[in-house]
């Protein structure tokens, strides 16, 4: 049990939690098991999802019911405001809605966001692929008092980690929502305890990670390998990066790729296949996929797939 400040044992938070994919689950469960009291669960409705379009609740409902703790799943959060002022503190991670002032600042110590990044940089909606995306070597998580702007509010603690360079965003989300679990009961001992101590952003380092559009998915052949691989990656195991090729009228999905130690010289775009492996050419160098699917099909390794389908000539260059 923690103690306060004045070395009297600290009273357990009463919790308010909103999360929904499976990122915030592992938030949930962390808390869960901590010395804190969640009293409800708040997630997004259930929604119709996969192949046969069934309806399903999100990752954080699951987990709720899993737990046997209280569940709420309104249109909107506003709707158990008062349900989240008879709480401590209301923790946030991935929740899918913007909190109106009358919510963010409903219980006595405010709402904490658990947010896939090191703020200031990746503010927004896609921390996570955003920055594999654009190649950076470095992410973490960021515990910020919440207030009115787009993840603008103070920070309570960082903790940060390596992105190796073939990690799929798949991988780096439960990695951070490890992380990001440990690092909110940390702050939340502290906050119980009187010695938290908060850090303003510089919002001039800011930087955003847009939600991700269907032009986003696509991949550009013009850029370098290096670039591409790291597009296929972010976007991999459940999203998968699109490509276009004249023989398919959908797009083929691209979910594990490479950069090979032995590139053949390919124009950009232009596809090669040899002992079951499938090389593209990009703006500088080329790159190997290794599992990718097909339009009506499932995805299959490199090696499955040209057993009964032959890839050919050129994927488009850009969508």
């Amino acid at each position: 049990m923690a103690r306060a400040a004045d070395g009297r044992p600290a009273v357990a938070l009463h919790l308010a939690f909103a999360g929904t994919p499976e990122f915030a689950a592992t938030i949930l469960r962390g808390l869960a098991g901590s010395d804190h009291n969640v009293k409800f669960v708040i997630s997004q409705p259930d929604a119709r999802r996969g192949r046969g379009r069934r309806l399903r609740p999100p990752p954080v409902a699951s987990l709720a019911r899993e737990l046997g703790l209280p569940l709420r799943q309104p249109e909107r959060i506003s709707e158990v405001r008062d349900e989240i002022a008879a709480c401590d503190a209301l923790v946030v991670a991935a929740y899918g809605q913007i909190l109106h002032p009358d919510t963010l600042y409903a219980a006595r110590l405010g709402a904490w966001n658990v947010h896939a990044s090191l703020l200031p940089r990746y503010r927004g909606a896609a921390p996570i692929e955003r920055a594999i995306m654009a190649g950076e070597r470095k992410s973490g998580v960021t515990i910020i008092r919440m207030d009115e702007g787009l993840d603008t509010g103070d920070v309570a603690l960082r903790r940060e980690l390596e992105i190796p360079p073939d990690m799929t965003g798949g991988e780096l989300s439960e990695r951070l929502a490890r992380l990001g679990s440990e690092a909110i009961v940390e702050v939340l001992d502290l906050l119980q305890k009187g010695e938290l101590q908060l850090t303003p952003q510089d919002h001039l380092q800011a930087t955003y990670a847009a939600r991700l559009t269907p032009e986003d998915l696509a991949v550009d052949w013009r850029l370098p390998a290096t670039r591409v691989h790291d597009h296929i990656r972010a976007l991999a195991p459940h999203i998968g990066a699109r490509a276009f090729h004249p023989r398919y009228r959908g797009p083929v999905k691209l979910y594990r790729s490479r950069l090979p130690d032995d590139p053949p010289r390919l124009s950009t775009g232009e596809i090669q296949t040899r002992n079951g492996r499938i090389f593209v050419g990009c703006g500088r160098g080329a790159v190997e996929l290794l599992k990718l699917q097909l339009p009506g099909k499932r995805p299959l390794p490199a090696a499955d797939l040209l057993r009964g389908n032959p890839l050919e000539g050129a994927f488009q260059v850009h969508a």
